[in-house]
This record gives structure tokens, C-alpha cells and sequence, in this order.
């Protein structure tokens, strides 16, 4: 699971990745942990690449849970990932859907972090 470290990176790195004051939240409710993690990896990370079986994103570090290809599937089929092949390798990024989705999950964390 990609998670931000301290206050001072979320602030730095997130404040990008918010939803803006006026825009409704996605209903991320229906998202398990494990999707919200996902979304959260690829929006961080850009990008989530398949390697030895499971899904990561590329700036993810040995204490990152490997996100399932379960996952990946489903999210693909919710419209919130966009799954590529080429030559043998698959990757994954957000659809429209699943960044609005993304920063929502990142936006509550933040209103969590500040309290």
C-alpha cells in the first residue's frame, strides 16, 4: 500500500492531487481498502506496472504491499483503470474516473491528517 509518510510530504505532494473546494467527491464508499490503495499507487506513482505476478507502481519501495491483480481486474472493469499489453507487459493508469475517485481517497486523508 503506497502511503504518504508524514504531514509535510502530504501537504507537499497532495495539495496537486485534491479535489478542488467546488467539486463533488466520488462515492469511495463502495471501494475496498485494497482499491483505495491501488488508486492511490497509481495516482502517486503515475502508473502501475506488472512484475513477477504482481501489480506495483514504479516508485514503490520494499515496505509497499504488492497490489493483487484481483484488484486491477476489478478496478479495470469499474471504469477506474485502463489495462495495457505491449510485448508482453501489462501496465495500468487511472481512467478519468478512477482520478476523481484517486483524489478523493487522498483528499479525505488529508482532512483526516489535519484534524
Amino acid at each position: 500500500m503506497t502511503m504518504l509518510q508524514d504531514r509535510s510530504e502530504l501537504n507537499a505532494t497532495s495539495s496537486l492531487l485534491l479535489l478542488a473546494p467546488d467539486e463533488p467527491r466520488a462515492p469511495i464508499g463502495i471501494l475496498s481498502r485494497a482499491k483505495r490503495s491501488a488508486l492511490t499507487a497509481c495516482l502517486n506513482g503515475g502508473i502501475l506496472y506488472r512484475r513477477c505476478g504482481v501489480w506495483n507502481a514504479p516508485s514503490a519501495s520494499a515496505c509497499d504491499k504488492p497490489i493483487s491483480g484481483v484488484t486491477v481486474a476489478d478496478l479495470g472493469r469499474d471504469d477506474m483503470l485502463m489495462l495495457s499489453m505491449f510485448h508482453g507487459s501489462a501496465s495500468a493508469r487511472l481512467t478519468t474516473r478512477g482520478n476523481w475517485f484517486a483524489r478523493t481517497v487522498l483528499t479525505e486523508t488529508a482532512e483526516r491528517a489535519a484534524t
